[in-house]
């Protein structure tokens, strides 16, 4: 499969995520997509990225921000229910919340529940 094609992929996987979201009862907007290989160098080095490469730079990867009730929330707890949808929509598909030893967020200062992401074939 070309990245085009995977590229396709991932993101009618991602509008699904959206759609159901919203299905659910939640509220999100978008959040990062694409990133420039400048911006990704700056948020690794102000520690806003432990990734040595992220997939964000080949959009395969998107971040959502979460509204509940319609306040902001950015607790990866609150992410969760997205996660698991997301993991569950593709073998390849994986979550940022999930990053942790047994999904406890052990460093709340570098938090990714907001991150979703298809891995390359």
């Amino acid at each position: 499969m070309t990245l085009r094609q995977q590229q396709s992929l991932f993101i009618k996987n991602f509008a699904e995520l959206i759609i159901w979201a919203f299905e659910n009862g939640y509220e999100v907007t978008a959040g990062e997509l694409q990133r420039g290989q400048q911006q990704h160098e700056y948020n690794v080095a102000h520690g806003l990225s432990k990734a040595k490469e992220s997939l964000h730079l080949t959009r395969m990867a998107g971040d959502l921000n979460l509204f509940i009730k319609g306040v902001y929330t950015s607790a990866t707890a609150d992410y969760k229910p997205l996660g698991d949808k997301w993991v569950s929509m593709h073998p390849r598909n994986r979550w940022g919340g999930d990053w942790n030893k047994n999904g406890k967020i052990e460093d709340e200062k570098f938090w990714d529940g907001n991150h979703f992401e298809m891995q390359n074939e």
